[in-house]
């Protein structure tokens, strides 16, 4: 073996010249990892805390969402059709009627020796509810921990109209809670644009009926359920529409609360770096300078 270095000749089957340590090409394995990928997967950027509780308010809406959609408007939905008439029971009396004695006479119609499930059921149905009643506290919880962060590291960046406590009580307001939001959401994503566009950086951009829905869909959604728990009244038009609109705004806050944190992390690059600060968020902080 001639080595492509020094021009020395050593034996083949060594791995690297005697005289310049140069490897043999011949010895080489492709399927080596390549310690630049090692070095790159070692030095991928961790998770912010901004990405963290975005990604739990995620889960948890994911997870009230779906189990609403099984243990809430399922039942609801089935009796409705089953009966194709309107009914003035109440909710809860509706979905317990359904569980607890409807889906057993199914059962039964089906194989006699399955109504022996019925215990299983009620312990299944019961645990639900309670995972059901978990996961709205959760979601609500870990969405208000998002929201806060979101604008507390943008105060940072610019002067804003809502506080994040402002932020999270008008958010919370039922009916017209999602009517705020749609003013917040707008304000946080105009300063966030603004910043990264000031400092050449790439900005997650959403479309703009995105924010309108959420708007429109979460002041039907509330009012439509509210108006039918308080008549204690069915009203399928009222019902259809609700659920509807309670699902466009279930996409439309998982788009939101991902493109909000990617351009936080964006921020959060920004100080990392040691970028300079816009001029209007001397205005915001003053006790810092003191």
């Amino acid at each position: 073996m001639i080595c492509k270095k020094c021009g020395r000749e050593y034996e083949d089957d060594m791995p690297k010249c005697l005289w310049c340590d140069a490897p043999n090409d011949n010895k080489v394995d492709p399927s080596a990892t390549n310690p630049a990928d090692e070095t790159s997967q070692e030095d991928a950027e961790p998770l912010t805390e901004c990405e963290v509780r975005g990604d739990q308010a995620i889960y948890w809406l994911k997870a009230f969402f779906f189990t609403s959609l099984i243990m809430i408007i399922l039942p609801i939905t089935a009796i409705y059709w089953a009966t194709n008439t309107p009914f003035d029971i109440e909710l809860v009396g509706i979905i317990v009627y359904f569980w607890l004695w409807y889906v057993p006479i199914l059962i039964g119609a089906l194989c006699p020796l399955l109504v022996l499930l019925w215990p299983i059921i009620c312990l299944a149905t019961f645990t639900s509810y309670i995972f059901l009643v978990i996961s709205i506290c959760k979601s609500a919880y870990h969405y208000c921990r998002w929201l806060h962060f979101s604008k507390t590291e943008q105060s940072h960046f610019s002067k804003m109209r809502f506080s994040p406590d402002d932020a999270i009580i008008c958010a919370l307001i039922p009916v017209i809670g999602p009517v705020f939001q749609y003013f917040i959401f707008r304000e946080l994503l105009a300063r966030q644009k603004e910043i990264l566009e000031m400092r050449h950086q790439d900005y997650r951009n959403l479309p703009g009926w995105l924010l309108p829905v959420i708007s429109a869909s979460g002041f039907i959604m509330q009012s439509g359920l509210l108006s039918i728990c308080i008549l204690k009244e069915w009203i399928p038009i009222v019902w259809f529409v609700s659920i509807f609109s309670g699902i466009f705004l279930f996409v439309s806050y998982i788009k939101t609360i991902r493109a909000i944190t990617a351009n936080t992390r964006a921020l959060n690059s920004l100080t990392t770096n040691d970028a300079p600060r816009d001029e209007t968020s001397k205005n915001t902080l003053p006790q810092e300078n003191q």
